[in-house]
């Protein structure tokens, strides 16, 4: 079917006037009309933007688009009223979730198949509840059936969810619990990041290769177990009781682990890698991982497309012709003066990646615009120091021996080599 026809057939179903339906509103967006259980008629839907089309209730024959997930369809109003009637106490019910990477599962079991997991803070549409308090682990709770943004549908035990009831600006809280151990809770509830994440934060300098996700300590206390992960190591334990043996100090038995809060956000974590012992620091931090790993990438792309624009291709009569491309691939022909000049060797090749990867320390910033890498074929890298000079591109080859990890330390070396390109103007210019 043509763009033409599918426009054609998306627009006689959003005009049609029958009814294709009736359902039940689970979660209604921000604004709209309708409250969470009631019963509407379907007069369209968007096949383009997946929705329905919904008279307002009195609005004079006014509709209202609303995504379909937060609507669950029926095929007879009297069975939509049923289902209606059956969400009774958990109507105007939500959750908030209180632990990163929370797990939804498929059935209120917590070795069920995991669906979908949760972001700390994230909300999500209470459908009902188990009929009795169950004990996961150290803990005990119920498991709440749950709605997501998006519509997936799962349970969800309810230790670490803040269960309220919402009524206008009236929210009471359902579940509330009063813990004689406040501050293994609040352990138990953080995600908790290497402290060189804090460190690379507060300088600004994000390295992705120690900067990642999945690099943390880590609690699932539904099934007992906790994890460290950092660069070369990949640790998972499971404990059978957590014992507090000082103040803020816990024993997680059955395992090498011994962990002191510090502070809220500090902690110092005892374990056996190997047959080693290690003691390592952890925090909490005020940032999303994810939107920093984001930014940092945004910089990087930024800092690429600013040599593709002053470039792409850059000349030097003694260095040869070195070009950028926008994928991040480059080209640097006639090079032999790199490899008299033990820069890289002659098997590196011609072609390979430019990562801005490397950082320069605030001392000598101000002579240069950054740093990169090239990785050739070869598997062979080379850094350098950059700056545009007008028309041209000044390079400074840096040595390995003063890079720490990835931030470059001085400027200054015994013998330095300088390379200077000029832009070499593509046909159409």
């Amino acid at each position: 079917m043509g763009f033409r026809n599918l426009s054609l057939a998306c627009l006689i179903i959003l005009s049609g006037c029958r009814n294709i339906g009736t359902g039940v509103v689970l979660w209604p967006p921000e604004g709209s009309k309708w409250t969470p259980g009631d019963v509407v008629r379907m007069r369209g839907e968007s096949i383009l933007r997946d929705t329905y089309i919904v008279s307002i209730p009195d609005g004079g024959g006014s509709k209202e688009e609303i995504d379909k997930w937060r609507i669950k369809e029926f095929n007879r109003r009297e069975e939509a009223a049923e289902y209606a009637a059956s969400l009774g106490e958990w109507r105007y019910v939500f959750a908030e979730c209180l632990h990163q990477s929370l797990p939804m599962r498929s059935e209120p079991s917590n070795i069920s198949n995991r669906i979908f997991n949760f972001r700390e803070g994230e909300l999500v549409k209470v459908l009902g509840r188990t009929s009795k308090p169950e004990r996961v682990g150290n803990l005990e709770g119920y498991w709440y059936r749950v709605l997501a943004k998006g519509g997936v549908e799962g349970y969800v035990f309810d230790y670490y969810l803040r269960v309220t009831r919402n009524l206008g600006e009236t929210r009471e809280i359902l579940n509330e619990r009063k813990t004689s151990d406040s501050t293994l809770v609040n352990l138990l509830r953080a995600e908790w990041r290497p402290s060189s994440f804090e460190t690379m934060l507060a300088s600004n300098q994000i390295d992705l290769e120690r900067f990642r996700l999945e690099y943390g300590l880590f609690f699932d206390p539904e099934s007992n177990k906790i994890t460290l992960r950092n660069p070369g190591i990949s640790l998972s334990e499971s404990w059978t009781e957590i014992i507090p043996t000082g103040q803020n100090q816990y024993v997680f038995l059955d395992t090498s682990f011994r962990i002191t809060l510090n502070t809220e956000s500090f902690i110092s974590v005892q374990y056996i890698y190997k047959g080693k012992d290690y003691l390592r620091a952890f925090v909490h931090l005020d940032q999303d991982v994810e939107k920093v790993i984001a930014r940092e990438m945004g910089r990087r792309k930024a800092a690429l497309n600013r040599m593709v624009q002053l470039g792409p291709v850059f000349y030097s009569r003694i260095y040869g012709k070195f070009t950028v491309q926008e994928d991040g691939t480059f080209t640097w022909s006639r090079k032999s003066a790199l490899i008299s000049g033990g820069i890289v060797s002659s098997e590196a090749g011609n072609t390979g990646m430019i990562e801005f990867d490397h950082f320069v320390k605030p001392s000598i910033a101000a002579g240069h615009n950054g740093a990169f890498s090239l990785e050739f074929g070869s598997g062979e890298t080379v850094q350098f120091l950059y700056e545009f000079e007008g028309e041209g591109l000044r390079l400074l080859h840096v040595p390995k021996n003063v890079i720490n990890q990835r931030l470059i330390m001085t400027d200054q070396y015994t013998r330095p080599i300088r390379l200077f390109f000029t832009r070499l103007p593509l046909p159409e210019d």
